[in-house]
């Protein structure tokens, strides 16, 4: 059910009881420590709704926005689970104390790393905090910083941050989303590229994963027909685009010939594209396995069959 205040929407809680609870506890351990970092976990429920009502500011949690009056009423209606917000109190401290002793530049780093992978481009650092509690149940995990950040407690983390760090963590999101988008565009370009090369042999060509860490030095996974290439590729982008049209021609040696009427076939083509060769041979495909040591790998090849007579 969604509780709105003023028509504008500022809770997303499941229906299920028990994520139901679990939900409310949630917002009211971060509205709580948002309030007071300080806060005693130990108290009863109507200490906690004390602290809670009369308090409007509409506040981010995992759940969207929420105040801890509109809050206050909600534990007075459903109750609270004060063992789960006591665990999450004293959570959200031990993460406090260890981004406090973290380098902050490290910090920054993880969380525009981690709400770049998310996030659209936003105005405002309010519009980009609006968007976490869309974010998927995916943990970020950074060895650096000694802990991990998820959708949940990355709200804790930036509600430490500076008005001037804020501003600086929203310029650094925003910039890493334009060089994901820029490295999409350029992506796209070396795919149409590369397929419209392949288009003479009919060899398909993906670029599934493409990052430009300067103008002259790249990272890729490029998929020439079946062939993956995966490397760290140091040129400029049009001899990356030579190298790769190379390894295009290398695929398009790479024939099979069919026995009866000696006609050679790009194996790419033959064992995705054609059914029969032009003589009127079926093409097959047939799956074999090769040991090599205790590994057991499984493998393809083509056959040319004819009926007896044909």
């Amino acid at each position: 059910m969604n509780h709105t205040k003023g028509g504008y929407k500022v809770l997303f809680l499941s229906k299920s009881q028990d994520k139901r609870k679990k939900g409310v506890a949630i917002v009211t351990a971060q509205l709580l420590f948002h309030i007071d970092p300080n806060v005693d976990p130990t108290q009863e429920i109507k200490e906690f709704v004390n602290i809670l009502i009369d308090k409007s500011e509409l506040i981010v949690t995992a759940y969207g926005r929420t105040s801890g009056d509109e809050v206050a009423k909600l534990i007075l209606k459903e109750g609270l689970d004060t063992e789960e917000v006591k665990s999450r109190i004293l959570r959200y401290k031990s993460r406090k104390n260890l981004t406090d002793n973290k380098n902050s530049a490290d910090l920054k780093s993880a969380l525009s790393d981690y709400l770049s992978n998310y996030c659209y481009k936003s105005k405002t650092y309010d519009g980009l905090v609006d968007q976490i509690q869309f974010f998927p149940k995916i943990v970020y995990k950074n060895l650096g910083l000694g802990f991990a950040i998820d959708d949940e407690n990355v709200i804790d983390i930036m509600e430490t941050l500076t008005e001037e760090e804020k501003a600086s963590l929203l310029q650094n999101v925003n910039a890493r989303i334009a060089k994901k988008d820029r490295e999409y565009r350029v992506g796209e370009e070396l795919e149409k590229y590369l397929n419209d090369a392949g288009l003479k042999y009919g060899i398909d060509c993906t670029v599934d994963d493409f990052v430009c860490v300067n103008k002259n030095y790249f990272g890729i996974k490029v998929y020439i027909g079946e062939r993956g290439i995966l490397d760290w590729f140091d040129g400029t982008f049009e001899e990356l685009k030579a190298t790769l049209w190379n390894e295009l021609k290398l695929e398009a040696e790479n024939k099979v010939t069919c026995p009866f009427c000696g006609k050679k076939i790009v194996r790419y083509v033959a064992m995705h594209k054609l059914k029969n060769c032009d003589c009127g041979a079926t093409i097959q495909i047939i799956d074999y396995s090769l040991t090599r040591g205790n590994i057991i790998h499984m493998k393809k090849d083509i056959a040319f069959m004819k009926l007896d007579g044909a």
